[in-house]
Parts: C-alpha cells; structure tokens; sequence
C-alpha cells in the first residue's frame, strides 16, 4: 500500500480545508514515568510493571490435620507462586500469602472475601491455591452429585458451587481473575503414589464418598458467558491436570505444575508471534513440554495436562527481550481473529490480539465497516464505531505488510476523541479520508474506549503529516501505554475512600474496552 512516506497497508489523504484542530490528545503518562516502567523490564524472563491495583491471595496447605496425607512438597510452592504474583506485576505489599492452620474452611472462605473488598473495579487479581483436591459424593438442591473441592487443613471441602459463584463476583468486580489451582480431584488413582517416593498425587476424599468417576478440574466453577461485554472474558483459570489425571507433588521442591509455570515465566516460554506479550496459552504450553520431561520413564505416573480455560489468550507478562517483526505478508480472508492464526506469525497484528484479549470485557465497542473488500485505488475505509460506555476512542492499525502500527484517530486534523456512552462515530470523518494503496492483502483495526486519555507517542508514534506511525518492534510499549493511564500508579489512585469520587474513579482508570475488525485490499 501507499503510506504518506513508505509502502504501507491504507493511503492517507486528508483535504486541508477542513482541519478540525492540529492538537494531540492529553497525555496519559509522562515519559520518565513510562521509561522507569520500561527498566523494570530489563531482568531476566517475563516481567509485568508493577501496579498498585494488582493483587494475588496465595494459599497453601501441606501440613494437614488428623489421617490426611501430607503434602511435602506445598510449603515451597508458596515462594514459588510469590514469584509468579511478582512476575504478574503485583508488588509485595498487595500479596497475601497464607499456609496450612490458617486455611481452615472459614478461613479460605475469609480470605476471598477480604481479596473481593479490595477491589474498586480496576484490578488484577492472582488466585492461586495447592494443596488436597478431591471429588465425592454430596446431597445439596441438585440432588446426589458428584462434587469437586479444595481441601481445607482439617478436612472440610470449599465446594464447586461455592467457587463458581464466588469467582463470578470477583470477574465482576475486576479487569483480570487469573486462578491458578494446582490440585487434584481424584481419590480413586492417589493410592498409586505410595509406590514411589519421588512424587505424591494432591488427592483425598473421605472414606466412604468417593465418586465412581474421579475427575481434577473444576469444571462447573468456570461456567462463563461468551457475550461480548459480559465480562466472561476477565477471567483465567489454569488447573494442573485434566479430568481423570493427577495433578503431582514433589517432595522438597513443590507441585510439578507450579514448578513448570514459574520456569516458563521466568524466560523459558516462547513469545511465539513475536508480539513482545506472552499468554496465558504460551506458557501452557511451555509448561507442559517441561512436565512431559520431568515425568518421562516414571514409573507408575504418565505426565498431567495443565490446562487454561476462560480467556486463554489474556497476557500475563511481557517479554524483556526485544520484538522483531517478521515481513510475511498476511493473506486476505474474512476472519479478523483468523488472521492470527491461519496466516503467517506477524508481531505487530500479534500485538493488536494481545491489546484485544487483554480489553475489560465488561465493557462493549463494536465496528461496523462499510465497504469490503476495498479495490486498490479507489475505494475508501468506511466505519461506524460505537461504545456502550462514555470514554477517549483510539483507532489503530496495521497494514497488510505489518511494519507499522498507524494511529489513524485521533489525529492533528481530527483531535476530539472522546465519544459518550451509546453513541456511534463514523470514521474517517469530512476532514480526513483512508484509501485502499496496496499491496492486497488484509488491515487490521483495533477500536479502543479509555476510560482515562493514552498518549501513544511515549510508545514509539511519531508524527506522519498529521497521522502516527510507529515500527512494529515497539509492539511492547504499545501494550503498556494502552494499559496504563496517568497516575494510575499515584497514592490517590490506590486509596479506597478517594475512589468513591467517580471523577478520581475515571481518572485512576487503567480500563478499556475494545473490538477488532479486518478489512481486505484486493486488485
């Protein structure tokens, strides 16, 4: 395609008579502030810039009451997953670990409660549990069933239905619910880890209850809404095994899922597309090759499946190591989110995925386009974008060639970005136009409704005529701006009384909604 100074995706035309403003929107962070982010980048692996709204409840139970097996391993696993909140971006002071006497069934129940009044609505959170899963029978409203749990210190079950609606309300309440339980439910394989010393299955079900179909997922607890703007898509669920397997402690060193998650993130995943974020699935994946190794010639034990549910493709860190981007060209077809997985590994639309799957989804954008596919030298971009919610609109795009992001809206002809809630706006509007300039081929837009302005020239965007343009190796710093507002880290921001105030409320905000659109250039 024909950009305003170098091949690229859409031309640029603009009629000079009409300029709305040569202004740029208000910044969202200053620069200092963005590069000492930055610097906290610079260690090894994966690591997330802190946050003041980011949270993690850590529970551990190795030590249990009565005839309960012990888990030897557990008490390292609580370090373990201290490092994984950390890599996550929660900052110690918004860590709450607790171990074994204190994770009584009213304490667990205790310590998810006091995680959920916590939150104002613009939080991460990191839940993460090891210890004794089980299954077995129960009478509750659904009649006898088969009931999952986690094992509390003396015995008592947190049941399925419990949970369920317990991480529904949390879902709710924040941007991102990542749980991570690293237990098993299957009380009928756990006798075979007495045969060895090296490992024991995290399994226990009471005498006499045990179900005639074991199973280590929690399944009924991640019963989510695919709805757009639900918020289904806030959260994360990662379990150490699939149904009928067991999930793995290993004495002296922790839960082989738990060990296997953390290697991954501390630089052993892959950050497949280049796209500078690692996900959810990235590190299962990464995870799982590592337990397939550690197990292979066990005797008496195959390898578990970590498994990851609800939104998968969420990022959880980014990388420390610079982004390249490939020059693969994406072939035209009519699926937006196809494009990221049928076609070639490209970074920077990679990127434009990262910014979507990481959207708070209890907010709703859509885009509508005109015309498509648009004919090479003719035709013009045509969209109607809406947002449930009032908020700052961005547009940006990559072309089909993928060197560059394009930040087409807001732009120094066209600078007033802010939209109210249930309104529509159309793009480009009369003082500016997009025509398709080749090559053929697909362009990606991502619409976005802050809640807070961004400044996306402390991402890499320069000016280009009155557009933006940066190279796709700042696919990193384009997440980063796009999930932080100015001040979001301020004493303010993090103090629950000054959150009352809606204004300090929107102005504290990190959220934003998004949607993801593909438009094609053809001949």
């Amino acid at each position: 395609m024909i950009h305003r100074f170098a091949p690229h995706a859409l031309a640029l035309l603009f009629a000079l008579g009409s300029m709305a403003s040569a202004g740029v929107p208000v910044g969202s962070m200053p620069k200092e502030e963005l590069q000492a982010k930055h610097s906290t980048l610079a260690s090894a692996g994966f690591v997330k810039p802190e946050s003041r709204t980011a949270h993690a409840l850590i529970m551990t139970i190795g030590d249990y009451q009565g005839s309960i097996p012990k888990l030897k391993g557990v008490p390292f696993d609580t370090a373990s997953a201290t490092e994984i909140a950390r890599r996550m971006g929660v900052p110690a002071e918004n860590i709450t670990a607790l171990r074994d006497a204190e994770l009584t069934l009213d304490g667990m129940r205790k310590a998810l409660s006091d995680l959920e009044s916590k939150l104002s609505g613009n939080d991460q959170v990191f839940i993460y549990y090891s210890g004794h899963g089980s299954r077995q029978l129960v009478q509750d409203a659904e009649g006898e069933r088969c009931a999952e749990s986690l094992v509390a210190v003396d015995g008592q079950g947190l049941f399925d239905h419990e949970l369920e609606l317990r991480l529904r309300q949390l879902s709710q309440k924040a941007q991102k619910t990542i749980v991570f339980f690293d237990a098993c439910h299957s009380g009928g394989l756990a006798a075979r880890s007495a045969s060895t010393p090296l490992f024991s299955a995290k399994s226990y079900t009471p005498a006499g209850l045990s179900c005639n179909k074991p199973s280590n997922l929690l399944a009924r607890s991640i019963i989510l809404s695919k709805v757009e703007g639900s918020g289904g898509s806030n959260l994360v669920h990662i379990a150490a095994a699939q149904a009928d397997e067991v999930s793995l402690d290993q004495p002296g060193r922790g839960g082989l899922a738990t060990q296997a998650w953390l290697r991954c993130l501390a630089g052993d995943a892959v950050d497949t597309k280049g796209s500078g974020g690692i996900t959810a699935e990235e590190i299962r994946a990464c995870a799982q090759d590592k337990i397939d190794a550690q197990l292979r010639g066990a005797v008496g034990f195959a390898p578990h499946h970590v498994t990851v549910t609800g939104n998968a493709g969420a990022v959880l860190s980014y990388s420390a190591s610079p982004v390249v981007a490939p020059q693969t060209p994406i072939a035209a077809s009519t699926s937006a989110v196809a494009a990221t997985t049928e076609a070639p590994a490209q970074a920077a639309v990679a990127t434009l995925m990262n910014i979507y799957n990481s959207r708070d989804d209890r907010r709703l954008v859509t885009v509508t386009t005109g015309k498509s596919p648009l004919k090479i030298g003719s035709d013009t971009l045509d969209l109607v974008i809406t947002s449930r919610e009032s908020g700052y609109l961005y547009l940006l795009m990559v072309g089909s060639d993928g060197r560059e992001f394009d930040l087409l809206f807001p732009n120094k002809l066209d600078s007033n970005n802010q939209i109210a809630a249930g309104a529509s706006l159309r793009l480009p509007s009369r003082s500016w136009e997009v025509k398709a300039g080749g090559p053929p081929g697909r362009d990606m837009l991502l619409a976005i409704v802050t809640d807070a302005p961004r400044d996306f020239s402390d991402a890499g965007l320069r000016p280009a005529g009155p557009f933006s343009i940066a190279p796709a190796h700042q696919a990193k710093s384009i997440q980063l701006v796009t999930g932080n507002a100015r001040g979001a880290d301020s004493e303010e921001c993090s103090d629950p009384a000054a959150l009352r105030n809606l204004v300090v409320k929107k102005r504290c905000s990190t959220s934003y909604g998004a949607a993801l659109v593909s438009v094609d250039e053809v001949p």
